[in-house]
């Protein structure tokens, strides 16, 4: 976990200059339950408020505006947060609910002179931590972009949110379909679930790996199959075939070159192709089963 955080904090500096996303102070007082978002968390949606649970009651007097801030330090002038505090004394917690939506970048949290009712006598040190709240399309919450050489300089290059598919490559893929008129959504899971599967061929370029790349084209063609049969209904049969290759999207070259970008890469690819080549494989089933996510639920 010490690399990865550590491997995140270099690729901050896309976003502010010295910022060090783990510093933080008074975040292990007993006193405090919960935190949330918590310590150095790097996948905070941007409608979060900041909720911190105590373990004994407050003195509702020391509960001041003033004493909770919230800032966001991605921007030369960091950027004071404005919003609604409130205080909960059934599960003695503060809340602070910012005015908008969060910016993306890291923001940094102070809570300071907050004060225990007398009969807990306990003492509250200030706390102040960050957290990173990431760019945002179409419901997919993105990676930062790495370091081109840093990233490509091994062959599976980085994967911060390690949902096993290269952030560069996650990033392409939904900034590019999020701007499909018809079909966004369901285009953007089948190329993360074909982006995932390449990344299996990287990793161990043999036979073994075809199911992947398999399910990946099979979850596009049972979509594609679908739409073609409900949008072609008294077509001929060249136009059902012509409307069904507009769907089939994996095909786009921009996308194989932007998995397969280096030569070490190139090769891995060879490599697999090499593993297929002289054998004979049976049909398989094109169905939902075959996709990572059920497409027929995302409503395009």
């Amino acid at each position: 976990m010490k690399k990865v955080l550590l491997l995140f904090m270099s690729l901050l500096s896309l976003y502010a200059s010295d910022v060090d996303i783990g510093q933080s102070k008074g975040v292990k007082q007993e006193v405090i339950a919960s935190l949330s978002p918590s310590k150095a968390q790097t996948d905070v949606w941007n409608n979060a408020k900041i909720k911190i649970g105590f373990n004994a009651p407050l003195d509702t007097m020391s509960i001041q505006k003033n004493n909770v801030k919230l800032v966001h330090l991605s921007y030369k002038t960091n950027e004071h947060v404005s919003g609604e505090l409130s205080y909960n004394p059934t599960n003695k917690q503060v809340v602070y609910t910012p005015d908008s939506t969060l910016k993306e970048g890291v923001y940094e949290v102070e809570i300071k002179s907050l004060k225990t009712v007398k009969e807990a006598g306990i003492h509250i040190d200030e706390i102040k931590y960050r957290f990173y709240v990431p760019e945002v399309v179409n419901g997919y919450q993105l990676p930062p972009e790495p370091d081109e050489k840093l990233n490509n300089s091994t062959l599976l290059g980085i994967d911060y949110n390690d949902n096993g598919v290269r952030d560069d490559v996650e990033r392409w893929i939904i900034i590019k379909y999020d701007q499909d008129p018809k079909y966004p959504k369901t285009k953007t899971a089948i190329a993360l679930q074909y982006a995932w599967a390449s990344q299996k061929v990287l990793e161990n370029p043999t036979i073994e790996s075809k199911k992947y790349i398999d399910n990946a084209l099979d979850c596009q063609y049972y979509w594609a199959d679908k739409e073609r049969n409900k949008y072609t209904q008294g077509f001929s049969g060249f136009e059902k075939h012509k409307y069904f290759s507009k769907l089939t999207f994996l095909n786009d070259p921009i996308l194989k070159d932007k998995i397969y970008n280096t030569r070490v890469r190139i090769n891995q690819k060879f490599s697999f192709n090499a593993a297929l080549s002289g054998n004979i494989f049976d049909g398989r089933d094109e169905s939902i089963g075959n996709c990572q996510i059920n497409i027929d639920e995302l409503g395009e």
